[in-house]
């Protein structure tokens, strides 16, 4: 005998091979488009984020610059410093009247793998003099850079005159180059 599939039973089945049917479906076609979807959605928003990577490199590499203008990380073993800032401060001086007091060998020290150059002069003058001074180093002197200036008026007993005196400090940092510090 033949046993009759009542309705419920036929709706039953129906219910079991759909729900089974759209589980292969979804593994089989739905799941890779909705990964492709997810994929293509943070891809866009990276290439959002990176419209203005040349601005961000360009700021970069000038931080870069100043960092290695502030450390001195260019390769200038060539060359002497001291002799240099000399040659740069006399022909200054030679131009605006300023006197060349003091100018002692630099004071050198190392410390965390860095070299530390600080080079002491002091310029007798006027005021604006000195103060135009200060800013030609500041602006043209590549090597170093002026961390401290200092002021200081004297008054001389024989020549009954005040002196005004410039002792300006600049300093040249570099990274020691070696197999602990690359």
């Amino acid at each position: 005998m033949k046993k009759k599939i009542t309705y419920k039973n036929k709706l039953l089945y129906l219910l079991i091979s759909g729900g089974l049917f759209c589980v292969i479906l979804y593994n089989l076609a739905i799941s890779d488009t909705l990964n492709l979807a997810i994929e293509n959605n943070t891809l866009e928003g990276q290439i959002i984020e990176n419209i203005d990577a040349p601005k961000q490199i360009q700021s970069i590499k000038q931080k870069l610059l100043k960092i290695e203008q502030l450390i001195g990380d260019k390769n200038q073993h060539e060359t002497n410093v001291h002799q240099l800032l000399l040659e740069s401060i006399t022909q200054y001086n030679q131009k605006k009247a300023l006197v060349l007091q003091d100018f002692p060998q630099p004071f050198i020290s190392s410390n965390n793998g860095y070299v530390t150059k600080t080079a002491k002069v002091t310029v007798e003058g006027d005021f604006i003099n000195l103060l135009k001074l200060v800013y030609f180093l500041e602006q043209n002197y590549q090597i170093g850079k002026v961390v401290s200036v200092n002021f200081e008026t004297t008054k001389e007993l024989y020549k009954r005159k005040r002196e005004l005196h410039s002792t300006i400090y600049i300093q040249d940092i570099k990274a020691i180059k070696d197999e602990n510090n690359l």
